[in-house]
């Protein structure tokens, strides 16, 4: 849940504040005598504070989800986001250890929204707090954020006197969200805020002279000026290196700035912290200074799900259809807390990315009525208890679904289809797929060998001329699809897939096996699946939830990003979202660029002979 800005505080009664802490916000999962710290983004972050490891020992609970700040206090007992920033994306485990008992971090507790087996965001704020004030025992860097009651403006004059950075008021009665609320309030005192850094000015200096600065205005990203103080030698080198290799050559601002000098644009990624003296009528920054980049912080915050989901059931009307939701605080991945309202919430926010990889294929769902763990069954007939509104198609007297649009797929992951299946063809042309699949899985092997795997698949497909774009499955394996024409059929495909398949498993027999038979496969090889290229079978999409701990999600990927290190597992329901706002749909050149076959089989021949 996050806090919606503002100039004032809100008046009236029933209101809570606390103190704004300014470090790094932290969703706190105990469980077992051990805990996981996951920011903002959905990054596990424990490991750069070991000194918060003692929490689950200084809770009366066995299993609770917990929300609050890790801040850096200074001398005053104020904390500085100056402070943690070193500690952020800290690896090294002999500094992390050095800076833990030099400028150790403190955890201000202040949402309960899990304990024990029961959900609490269904119960008001004023209830939450005094359960979690009664479960946290005293530590001195482990403690509940205070609250204050009475007069907004006294509380926040008192915040100024202190030289607090300034408070948040919370609605008593208010339930937990996620989504950014007007039953949480933030009102600043400091003018500090985070902007996406979206390029920079080459200049006399090394590396470059000044960060080019903007900020989201709804869907559009608006300049706000350059930073050119603040950094020292190291700090320079260290942000060229972040941002050479998002260099672009489209201005990523709406409308794009007049900018004197040499200009250098990057794709949206990174987000900066920076201290101003003012904004100018023009909405530009004066005296601007960076103080670090904020790496638990996307470069632009969802505002939330477009659907409202209060209480457990809801009734919404999405796209002109009313939708009923039920059981919204049934948690579908036990592990992870993740209930049946994250998972709409989730399919709300991708569905312009989703959709249009949907968009005619008749689906086969697998649902979860009760959680991932619990007995799911697969669905391919629809039965008439489905809205008559929903596409159908009747293929060999089968009648599949069809999610062409938002509410259908909102619909669908209402009743517990927690990842959607879709045929590799499209009504119309059923018998001719739309891509070749290269499906690659491990075979007790490490990640690192499927990508291995993927990036000889991908010299190859280059020696042929064909172009292919990778994903992660959500799974433990990657996926390649390589467009064609809809005029092959199944049977083509799948053996042009058979064909790469032999020819790589002959020249690196250490790393590929192929065999069908489960028993055969050699283990600590990559398995080439290509008899996943057949009439009606289906296949995750892209940009779907699977159904595994951690909620990972069927992610497209730029193929720099398939190299040594990536794991399939590091984007989930929590963070991919803001991935796929940053740069888009990585995969819509699958449907806008289909390839003929034809040319591409006379070289593979040829490579062959």
């Amino acid at each position: 849940m996050m806090a919606t800005p503002t100039d004032h505080p809100p008046g009236g009664s029933g209101w809570l504040f606390e103190i704004k802490w300014d470090g790094v916000r932290g969703l706190c999962f105990v469980e077992n005598g051990e805990v996981r710290i996951l920011t903002r983004n959905g990054n596990r972050c424990e490991r750069q504070y070991p000194e918060l490891s003692v929490l689950p020992h200084y809770l009366d609970s066995e299993q609770a989800i917990l929300d609050g700040e890790i801040a850096v206090l200074d001398e005053r007992g104020v904390s500085s986001f100056a402070l943690i920033q070193p500690r952020i994306m800290n690896q090294d485990a002999n500094s992390i250890a050095h800076m833990a008992r030099k400028t150790p971090v403190h955890l201000f507790l202040f949402d309960l929204l899990w304990l024990d087996g029961e959900d609490w965001r269904g119960r008001s704020l004023a209830e939450r707090r005094q359960k979690l004030e009664g479960i946290v025992k005293p530590h001195p860097l482990i403690r509940v954020s205070s609250v204050f009651e009475g007069s907004g403006n006294e509380i926040l004059e008192a915040a100024r006197a202190t030289g607090l950075e300034g408070i948040v008021a919370k609605r008593a009665s208010g339930f937990y969200e996620p989504k950014r609320s007007k039953d949480w309030l933030k009102i600043k005192l400091v003018n500090e805020d985070d902007f996406v850094i979206c390029g920079f000015l080459k200049k006399k200096r090394d590396f470059f002279g000044s960060l080019i600065i903007g900020y989201y205005e709804g869907e559009n990203l608006r300049h706000a000026g350059q930073v050119g103080t603040g950094f020292d030698n190291q700090t320079i080198e260290q942000l060229y290196r972040r941002m050479e290799h998002l260099v672009t050559e489209e201005s990523p601002f709406t409308p794009e700035p007049k900018i004197p000098g040499d200009v250098v644009w990057i794709r949206p990624e990174l987000v900066a912290r920076v201290k101003y003296l003012q904004w100018t009528k023009d909405r530009i920054l004066r005296a601007p200074v960076y103080l670090g980049l904020r790496e638990d912080v996307s470069a632009k915050d969802e505002a939330g799900s477009r659907v409202e989901l209060p209480g457990t059931e809801a009734l919404v009307e999405v796209d002109g259809r009313r939708l009923k939701f039920t059981n919204l605080n049934k948690i579908l991945f036990p592990k992870d807390g993740y209930a049946k309202r994250d998972l709409i919430a989730y399919y709300d926010s991708v569905a312009p990315f989703l959709l249009p990889h949907l968009k005619d294929r008749p689906l086969s769902l697998k649902r979860y009525p009760n959680g991932i763990h619990e007995q799911y069954f697969f669905q391919k007939d629809s039965p008439t208890s489905f809205p008559d509104w929903l596409r159908f198609e009747t293929i060999e007297e089968t009648r599949f679904v069809l999610a062409d649009d938002r509410a259908a797929l909102l619909y669908l992951a209402n009743l517990g289809c927690i990842d959607q299946n879709p045929f590799m063809s499209r009504v119309g042309s059923l018998e001719n797929p739309d891509w070749i699949l290269i499906d690659l899985d491990p075979q007790e092997c490490h990640f690192d060998r499927i990508v291995e795997a993927a990036l000889l698949v991908r010299r190859k497909l280059d020696i042929v001329e064909l172009t292919g774009y990778p994903k992660t499955t959500g799974g433990d394996g990657l996926h390649i699809y390589i467009p064609v024409e809809p005029n092959y059929s199944y049977e083509e495909t799948k053996s042009f897939a058979e064909v790469i398949a032999r020819t790589l498993a002959a020249e690196r027999p250490d790393l590929f096996t192929t065999p069908r038979s489960v028993s055969k496969r050699q283990k600590g090889r990559v398995y080439f699946d290509y008899l996943q290229n057949g009439e009606g079978k289906t296949i995750a999409a892209p940009y779907v939830v699977r159904a595994y701990d951690g909620a990972p999600v069927a992610t497209p990927l730029r193929w720099d990003e398939v190299r040594i290190g990536l794991y399939p597992t590091q984007f989930t329901i929590r963070n991919a979202a803001q991935r796929f706002e940053a740069l888009g749909d990585l995969f819509i050149e699958v449907l806008k660029k289909p390839q003929s076959l034809h040319a591409a089989v006379g070289r593979l021949e040829k490579l062959l002979a």
